[in-house]
């Protein structure tokens, strides 16, 4: 019996053994892969940002794409894939995540601060587009409408599935927000273990091309993206609310997502009711991972960014009602009531 125990505990430390050299290994080649292909951005106090960039000599305009919580920028691959030749690109990763310096205090000033330096370096005098998923959504509206001088050069703002911060803010100490707190520290468990090599928490099934997947699976064994993603959350608990933007907007919403639909595109309509000149926009099908992930519903995500802002004096609404399923009519009833 002894022998028998000895055996098993020999070879569970062996399995910790190897899934922790499995971690190791995939975070190191990862980040030299990162290193050789994508640029790192010098900041003026020192710190570096990881970027890339894409503006073709024809290029008449640029988006500048903002990730969301605790997601690489590859995840944007297949938006930048369908996005017209006249329009370049630069996406980043924001401080604590790939290659970029983590910083102890970040917050929404210093993060407009280098949306604009971001612009000032790479796009100069081309018009812009900002874009943003999730958290990254808010960030990008938020830019526009509260840092001073953004708007300058600024034709569009889209965001898509973005987070609205009052809704989450009323999500605090509900079991929803345990469960995020929660699941936001085993992820740094098990990037620390090196399981997140094996099954990482996002992009589960490989649906980008072999070497993104590659560098996104090393993205998701780094600890620290993982810590950089819990403070975030918090921090976003903390954000002002979204009242007023002086630009186009279009908000991008997926279909399908874990809940209530009709509760989550309300709250997306919300969103949309920042500014005068606004389009709400359904992807069929699609889920907030999904939205960026299959190519089909990116390239929809990309002729939204590379297609005319929305004009006219409220929220657009798409004049087929009878087509949309359940939640999506009764989300526009909510709308109505309110």
């Amino acid at each position: 019996m002894a022998s028998l125990e000895r055996q098993f505990a020999v070879g569970l430390a062996g399995l910790a053994g190897a899934s922790l050299l499995t971690g190791a290994v995939t975070r190191f080649t990862g980040g030299r892969e990162r290193a050789r292909r994508y640029l790192l951005h010098e900041r003026p106090d020192g710190g570096l940002v990881e970027v890339a960039v894409h503006i073709p000599p024809q290029a008449r305009r640029v988006v500048l794409l903002d990730n969301g919580l605790g997601a690489p920028h590859e995840y944007w691959d297949w938006v930048c894939d369908a996005l017209p030749d006249d329009m370049g690109y630069v996406r980043f990763n924001r401080p604590g995540y790939g290659l970029s310096t983590p910083v102890t205090q970040y917050g929404l000033h210093r993060h407009f601060e280098l949306l604009q330096e971001l612009r000032d370096t790479y796009i100069a005098d081309l018009p812009v587009v900002l874009a943003g998923h999730s958290l990254g959504g808010y960030f990008v509206a938020a830019y526009a409408s509260r840092h001073p001088g953004a708007l300058k050069g600024v034709t569009a703002v889209v965001m898509i599935d973005a987070t609205e911060v009052i809704s989450l803010r009323h999500s605090r100490r509900t079991n929803v927000d345990r469960w995020a707190r929660q699941s936001l520290v085993m992820e740094q468990v098990y990037a620390w273990a090196g399981l997140s090599a094996f099954r990482p928490a996002k992009n589960v099934n490989k649906q980008y091309r072999p070497q993104i997947n590659r560098s996104y699976t090393a993205f998701m064994t780094h600890p620290r993206a993982w810590a950089t993603a819990r403070q975030e959350y918090l921090d976003a608990m903390t954000f002002p609310e979204l009242t007023d933007l002086d630009c186009p907007l279009t908000v991008v919403t997926a279909e399908n997502n874990v809940g209530d639909n009709a509760t989550h595109h309300a709250v997306q309509a919300r969103l949309a009711a920042i500014s005068k000149r606004s389009r709400h926009h359904f992807i069929d099908g699609s889920d907030h991972e999904s939205v960026l992930a299959v190519p089909a519903h990116a390239a929809q995500v990309a002729e939204v960014i590379a297609g005319e802002p929305p004009s006219g004096t409220g929220p657009e609404r798409e004049k087929s009602v009878k087509d949309r399923p359940a939640g999506r009519r009764a989300a526009e009833r909510e709308e109505e009531l309110a």
